[in-house]
């Protein structure tokens, strides 16, 4: 680049990687939903394992309402003659 210049060289600028794309790795259509790539995300849980988390976080919900209530039915039991 020189002083008198605002332009770059064409070599470095950057080329895409892959045809489709622009150089900032977006996709050329710009709407951010081009099409996925096989294994781009995280496996999705399904089944028995799916719902045996969702039973250990109900009851680990239900255990933390109770116990809150059960400090709250002690406090007042105490404070109260």
């Amino acid at each position: 680049m020189s002083i008198t210049s605002l332009t770059t060289p064409d070599s470095t600028v950057a080329q895409p990687r892959r045809p489709g794309h622009s150089a900032s790795g977006r996709p050329a259509d710009r709407s951010g939903l081009g099409p996925a790539s096989p294994g781009a995300g995280p496996e999705k849980m399904r089944g028995i394992r799916l719902l045996a988390v969702w039973i250990g976080l109900t009851a680990g919900a239900w255990a933390v309402l109770g116990g809150a209530g059960y400090g709250l039915y002690i406090a007042l039991h105490t404070l109260l003659p």
